[in-house]
């Protein structure tokens, strides 16, 4: 079915008649052709490219180019398929499809991972090599972010149709073109953002929704970043202190930690051999809680900073930068529907906390750099529907805390919030871990209405107990 419904969108497409090509349309490509990703030959796909036009509005409108690698559920009889919507914004989805054993919906459902416009393997792809080094070498970062504007608008790209709304038509547009009546959304982090706004729009396409790590509209990222980063702090010094042995080692954590960053925050520390103070961001910037092994570990490197143990000190380094992350796609979608909308935009708003990390996702004087126009303010309003959905936060997530899964839950009527015990950011993608979250996701999807109305507790949930908290240097 599928397959013909490919061939003749194709043959459409590519009718002599028609002058220009017909978008949006997708464009299959063999094993043997020059793709982003490889599917596993054990698994049977379909890849290939999604054309749709970067503007809309315009009827001349250049095309773009969008990789999508279809799964092939190893079933006869299928139920609706999952397509996953990836993090950033910036990130490319395409590695998720070279995996596909880890997402065990397989066994009767397609798998579809999309990657979006603007990001790494699209065409164009928004990469700012020019930010990428300035950040390496803590040059001029607002001069970067202008040199790579000024490169990607002179290769004719028009930066003010890369954000969600554009992002959101584009899948469903693929729906449209393979022939798929319905299908599910598995967002993670900035996805799950993304799919709100798409079943805002487009709500009757969808079957069920995961959001794992919700940031919903909402939810106002830029003006809280450095309020959730220090409660998910304190929560682990909390939960350190409640367990006997992590009390010892650790006494009086929270207090000693956060002395800390009060008194270096006043007077930056100098280390042997360093080229500049360390500061009170730097500290907060070293403990690790973006994954349930970092969170294993806060405790210990927590203690470290409040001691200022130099061999830690020493560790400050600039920020790692994916070579594949799409920065030009990140500026163009926060700075025209996320930062817009934010007190951190205003004089009088809110500057930097927690010891000097800065609130903003993108510094306003970037947004000011690249200029992309904001968004009708509607695109920030609650996402109200009845699409059954399983919403998962992790209890220390720092990005995305888990009273914005709550916040999303309010005005979803059919949902079902689950926090995990001592879990992180994009629990589902924690491979390290105990699988908790993915068997949740994929038995939700297994039965979504059900499983929102059964309030009894999972097995993984119930047998979850509090992290086992690394004591010393392994």
């Amino acid at each position: 079915m599928f397959a013909a419904v490919v061939c003749i969108a194709l043959s459409a497409c590519q009718s002599p008649s028609v002058e220009r090509p017909q978008v949006p349309r997708f464009e299959v490509v063999s094993a043997t052709q020059d793709f982003p990703v490889a599917v596993p030959s054990s698994f049977k796909s379909t890849i290939g490219w999604l054309i749709v036009a970067e503007d809309r509005g315009q009827a001349s409108s250049d095309e773009i180019r969008l990789p999508v690698a279809i799964i092939h559920s190893r079933s006869e009889t299928k139920k609706s398929p999952v397509v996953y919507l990836s993090g950033g914004p910036g990130t490319s989805a395409m590695r998720t499809a070279a995996f596909p054993g880890a997402y065990p919906w397989l066994e009767d459902r397609d798998f579809i991972v999309i990657g979006q416009r603007g990001t790494h393997f699209a065409a164009p792809a928004l990469m700012c090599p020019e930010y990428r080094e300035a950040v390496a070498v803590k040059s001029d970062q607002v001069a970067a972010a202008s040199a790579c504007k000024e490169r990607l608008e002179s290769l004719g790209i028009g930066l003010s149709n890369y954000n969600s709304l554009a992002s959101a038509k584009d899948l469903d547009d693929l729906r449209q073109v393979l022939g798929i009546e319905s299908w599910n959304l598995y967002g993670a982090s900035y996805g799950t953002r993304l799919a709100l706004i798409y079943a805002k729009r487009f709500g009757e396409r969808v079957d069920s929704m995961v959001l794992d790590s919700p940031l919903p509209p909402n939810a106002i990222y830029d003006d809280e970043s450095a309020e959730n980063l220090e409660q998910a702090l304190r929560s682990v010094a909390k939960d350190c202190a409640q367990q006997s042995a992590c009390a010892r080692t650790f006494p009086e954590l929270e207090q000693r930690f956060f002395q800390t960053l009060q008194d270096v925050s006043e007077n930056p520390v100098l280390i042997e051999g360093g080229n500049r103070p360390v500061t009170a961001r730097d500290l907060v910037s070293l403990i690790p809680l973006v994954s349930e092994s970092g969170v294993r570990r806060a405790p210990l490197t927590m203690d470290r900073a409040a001691r200022l143990d130099p061999v830690l000190l020493g560790g400050v380094i600039s920020p790692v930068q994916a070579s594949d992350f799409a920065w030009g796609m990140r500026f163009s979608v926060w700075c025209s529907e996320a930062l817009p909308f934010s007190l951190r935009n205003r004089t009088d708003g809110p500057g930097e906390t927690l010891g000097g990390y800065e609130s903003a996702a993108i510094n306003p004087d970037l947004c000011d750099a690249w200029g992309a126009p904001a968004l009708d303010p509607s695109v920030i309003e609650p996402v109200t529907s009845n699409i059954p959905t399983l919403i998962i936060a992790g209890e220390f997530d720092p990005l995305t805390p888990p009273r914005w899964g709550s916040l999303t839950a309010k005005t979803l009527t059919r949902s079902r919030l689950v926090i995990l015990r001592g879990g992180s950011h994009t629990s589902t993608q924690q491979w390290g871990g105990d699988g908790c979250a993915m068997s949740l996701a994929a038995a939700f999807l297994n039965a979504p209405d059900a499983y929102v109305e059964d309030e009894a507790d999972d097995d993984c949930l119930s047998s979850r107990s509090a992290p086992n908290y690394q004591l010393r240097i392994e």
